[in-house]
């Protein structure tokens, strides 16, 4: 009796630990991330954003054909030292993972070349703490940026449009005085005098906005899902 008294106990521990074990491997583990974003002289850049996203092939049925999905897992931005840190759990239906140092809204595409994508999948998928130091390298056009919003002041109107757009990418000359400001990528032109804006004209065959410098890259994917 007793002898079967241990068996039955022994079964239902049996039982128990490999529910257990089984409900410890269904919880996805957390994997630490943390760094630092600085630019190329190592002044901490503070407020910058660090996005985690990942990545999968979808394959669909239809047609038997298959397409890429990146999604944006979160966001944090850098303190007053320039650092980050976040942890996130692993989802085992994506096996790329990427860490990206901007948001195209808010990055400074004028001072700054846009910092690559990390791929730290390898590191994930091994389930290791993740340290990152970027620094961002500034845009070989920005002294000659700095030079036109000192000469025509930083509350100007023409030094506030170098600054937000960078260098034009024509000028010419339209009387004495004049220029017109030609900004291709922005898809936009402006007639100034001196520090003033005398008239602003749309590019043919643009949009509002136009192309952005800082515009989201597809890394590796066609699109782009916020969750």
């Amino acid at each position: 009796m007793a002898r079967h008294f241990r068996w039955v106990v022994a079964v239902i521990l049996a039982i128990a630990a490999a529910g257990g074990d089984r409900a410890a491997a269904a919880e996805p583990h957390a994997i630490a991330v943390r760094g630092s974003v600085s630019d190329a002289v190592g002044v901490p850049i503070v407020g910058q954003a660090v996005r985690l996203l990942k990545s999968r092939s979808l394959v669909e049925l239809h047609g038997l054909k298959s397409r890429d999905q990146h999604v944006e897992e979160l966001r944090v931005t850098t303190d007053e030292h320039g650092f980050f840190e976040f942890e996130f759990p692993v989802d085992a239906a994506f096996p790329y993972y990427y860490l990206r140092f901007y948001d195209p809204k808010t990055f400074d595409a004028v001072k700054y070349l846009l910092p690559e994508d990390q791929d730290i999948s390898r590191q994930v998928k091994k389930g290791r703490r993740i340290q990152s130091t970027v620094a961002l390298k500034t845009h070989p056009d920005w002294p000659q940026v700095q030079e036109l919003v000192d000469q025509y002041g930083p509350g100007s109107h023409t030094g506030q449009i170098v600054r937000s757009l960078g260098l034009p990418s024509k000028r010419t000359p339209q009387g004495p005085g004049r220029e017109l400001w030609t900004f291709e990528k922005a898809g936009v032109a402006y007639l100034v005098e001196g520090a003033k804006v005398l008239e602003t004209h749309r590019l043919p065959g643009t949009t509002p906005g136009g192309d952005s410098a800082g515009a989201e890259p597809v890394i590796p994917a066609a699109q782009e899902d916020r969750p």
